[in-house]
């Protein structure tokens, strides 16, 4: 299979084109070459361009489907789908769980989905969501019987750019940190997050050009407990840590912003956001959907930080003296 894959070269679109490799496919990238411009795989053919203006570069190319891991402002996402309706057959559009509207359930693929105006062209975080929506309209209007929606949660593994999950395995290994003290935030017997290897996510979108599914998959692993993961962390390291439990309310008192000031932590006290960890995944779990042991993403992330200490400090997480006021210490 020729897989055209716009972007990859970062992240989810580097995952999916080592994959594609070791599946035999082949694989042509069309960017910009301004992220990452050092990322060039061998065997992989690469058209620098930029979608916005220069699809003309791509016209002698033929393809059996594109992957589109960077559409988030729908005019320029329809340019895409018009160009590519009469050059493929499938069109693979990464969208994002964020589209969901309401977020005090959990949602299934006919959840209701935020709305913004199909003229909006800066993408913010209260639009982006919605933007998404709209662009998924867009590729099922060019593409309505082979269009492929995947909306995944949140992407964790090596070569993360966010920092936001890989800030607990590695701050597990802060032995000196708070004199060996760490806080976890919520309660061990409830507090869990969803999260998806970037790997996972790739062989899913994999599987799913060869297997020809189409419509929308709401792509994300099973909840993690928290204290599973920090267990599974620690266990990386020849040493412990002394984990103090900080209840929701007791955070929010001291001003702590989910999300923002403490990655992946969703309060279920905010019960407009009671959903945002219980996505139903069960189609894509029928379809084909695997994830790989929680050990091993956590194994492989610490590896890939252990390889580029440059990645230090993390850009996501509480600094020290955060950490240490969230405590009270």
């Amino acid at each position: 299979m020729h897989i055209l894959i716009i972007g990859g070269r970062q992240f989810l679109g580097r995952a999916i084109i080592e994959e594609a490799i070791k599946d035999g496919h082949v694989i042509t990238m069309f960017n910009r070459g301004k992220t990452h411009p050092e990322y060039a795989p061998e065997g992989v053919n690469i058209i620098l361009g930029d979608r916005v203006k220069e699809l003309h570069l791509l016209d002698n190319l033929q393809v059996d489907c594109i992957i589109d891991t960077c559409g988030y402002i729908p005019s320029i996402v329809e340019q895409s789908a018009q160009y590519f309706s009469q050059r493929a057959s499938i069109y693979c559009f990464i969208s994002t769980l964020s589209v969901y509207d309401d977020l005090s359930i959990s949602n299934d693929e006919s959840g209701r989905r935020a709305y913004c105006s199909p003229e909006e062209t800066t993408v913010t975080g209260e639009n982006y969501g919605a933007m998404k929506a709209h662009c998924e309209d867009i590729i099922m209007k060019y593409f309505p019987e082979s269009a492929i929606i995947l909306r995944p949660g949140l992407l964790v593994g090596p070569h993360d750019p966010t920092d936001r999950f890989t800030y607990w395995p590695v701050r597990c290994g802060m032995k000196h940190s708070l004199n060996g003290n760490m806080l976890a935030p919520g309660n061990p017997n409830t507090s869990a997050w969803e999260f998806i290897d970037v790997r996972d996510m790739a062989l899913f979108t994999l599987h799913a050009l060869k297997s020809a599914l189409k419509g929308v998959y709401n792509v994300t692993g099973p909840a993690k407990h928290v204290e599973d993961i920090l267990t599974e962390s620690m266990g990386c390291f020849e040493h412990s840590l002394q984990i103090h439990w900080v209840s929701d309310e007791d955070l929010l008192a001291k001003g702590v912003i989910p999300w923002n000031d403490l990655p992946l932590w969703i309060p279920d006290t905010i019960p407009g956001l009671w959903g945002f960890h219980r996505t139903n995944c069960k189609k894509a779990i029928e379809a084909g959907l695997t994830i790989r042991p929680l050990q091993e993403t956590i194994t492989d992330l610490l590896e890939w930080i252990h390889a580029h200490p440059e990645r230090l400090p993390l850009k996501a997480g509480p600094s020290e003296e955060q950490e240490a006021r969230y405590l009270g210490l």
